[in-house]
């Protein structure tokens, strides 16, 4: 036996252990590409019902604006009746103002 034989064979043995540790590592990034492939894929339908929801919101947001805007409308608008119920009282304040007056 040579003295390089020990040293041939501690070599050997190490790039044996490399090799195994590489395979080791190459096996763990294969797992946590999958892990994070799946975690993404979870993440993008959480993302995705949340747009739903949003949607569904901003839909009855807008809903409830144009029944609110189709109110106020309603409000603003005076009308004859309107002019009626509000014109009489005034006139009347109207005429015992000029009442007073003249007297």
């Amino acid at each position: 036996m040579s003295s390089s034989e020990p040293d041939l064979r501690e070599i050997k043995n190490a790039i044996d252990a490399n090799s195994k540790a590489i395979a080791d590592l190459s096996i763990s990034i294969a797992g946590l590409r999958e892990e994070t492939r799946v975690d993404f894929a979870k993440l993008e339908g959480l993302i995705n019902n949340i747009e739903t929801k949003l949607d569904g919101k901003i839909e009855l947001i807008q809903s409830e604006l144009r029944t609110l805007d189709v109110k106020l409308e309603e409000r603003t608008r005076i009308g004859f009746w309107g002019i009626l119920v509000r014109g009489i009282p005034l006139l009347a304040l109207v005429g015992v103002a000029i009442a007073f007056l003249l007297s």
